[in-house]
């Protein structure tokens, strides 16, 4: 039985990987996530079978297991509760903004229900017991998911980009005057960084006039560009798009207009490192080859914003999403069953 476990286990890391490599995110995310949870079902079943293990080792697991590990997660989230607090102090306060707050303490919930032996789903009427027994556990899916978000996020932009760009997209943000704002100049040195070791490549600046900005997001970076000397053929600008998505598909019309040779031109797009995944998802729906670039932003802000990111690749996803919970909610009610299946 263990070996079968074992091969199921890393065969999904295998598809995981192929997943991954082939740029399928969310399904790549799944599946790391079914790969968590195996591996970790596999070595608690190791763990309650480890007397044949010296003692010095046992000792060694349990402590990571039981005290290590726990200490570790349980600190993270008192930072995350505290970051709401830094964050509201530096970008005021807002629903948003709460977001490290509620998944701090959703974690620190799901550990109290491990920890404290209360069975309440035992004292409830059956179709309750039924419903906290699928909110729970979907709780800990989706915990899981984000948790491999966040490795398939880290991995993407720690691999390296080894072609020599034809052209740098810097995807817009929002702003209030004809100035860039910090975050939007960060996504702009990021595609200043790679221009500067490629400087036959042309850089598109991509981004419309919302209704509350005085000016193009283009006009307004293609205005920093020149500040920072770079010629005017080497800008194009995109300043008819209205989400990161149209970002791409006029982008890619640009490219297409300006590009002369009959290769396919290597392609990056520079936006913040919490955008860089969610952005490449948008790049591949566009058909538009390329790959992405982040920028740093400040570490009070990185929690909040990747949470953000992961809601709305979940929400992108819906369909996935959907037939996530609708599995749990099978899985639970059958395991409620009396019949054996």
């Amino acid at each position: 039985m263990s070996i079968t476990f074992i091969i199921i286990i890393l065969l999904l890391l295998f598809a995981a990987i192929f997943t991954y490599l082939n740029h399928r995110f969310f399904i790549s995310i799944i599946l790391f996530c079914c790969f968590m949870f195996s591996s970790l079902l596999l070595s608690l079943f190791a763990l309650n079978n480890s007397t044949f293990l010296p003692i010095t080792l046992q000792f060694i697991i349990l402590a990571v297991t039981y005290v290590i590990i726990p200490i570790t997660v349980i600190y993270i989230c008192i930072r995350l509760i505290y970051n709401t607090h830094v964050m509201a102090s530096k970008e005021g306060r807002n629903l948003v903004g709460k977001l490290s707050a509620f998944f701090g303490l959703n974690v620190l919930f799901i550990i109290a229900l491990s920890i404290i032996p209360i069975f309440i789903s035992k004292e409830l009427p059956l179709p309750l017991s039924i419903l906290f027994s699928i909110l729970i556990v979907l709780d800990i899916v989706f915990i899981g998911l984000f948790v491999c978000y966040l490795f398939c996020s880290a991995l993407y932009q720690l691999t390296p980009y080894r072609k020599i760009p034809d052209y740098i997209i810097v995807l817009g943000a929002g702003i209030s005057s004809e100035e860039v704002t910090p975050l939007l100049q960060a996504r702009l040195d990021k595609g200043l960084e790679y221009y500067h070791k490629n400087p036959q490549a042309k850089i598109i600046v991509s981004g419309g006039q919302g209704p509350d900005e005085p000016v193009s997001e283009a006009f307004a970076m293609a205005k920093y560009l020149r500040q920072k000397q770079i010629p005017d053929n080497k800008i194009i600008l995109e300043d008819n798009s209205t989400s990161t998505f149209e970002n791409m598909v006029f982008s890619k019309e640009k490219i297409t207009a300006d590009w002369q040779e009959s290769r396919k031109p290597n392609v990056i797009f520079a936006t913040n490192n919490y955008h860089v995944l969610r952005s490449m998802l948008y790049a591949q729906q566009a058909k538009l080859h390329a790959n992405g670039v982040g920028s740093p932003v400040s570490s009070y802000f990185l929690p909040t914003a990747l949470m953000r990111e992961f809601i709305a690749l979940l929400v992108a996803y819906k369909w996935l999403t959907g037939l996530i919970i609708l599995v749990v909610m099978i899985f639970i009610i059958l395991s409620y069953s009396p019949v054996n299946f």
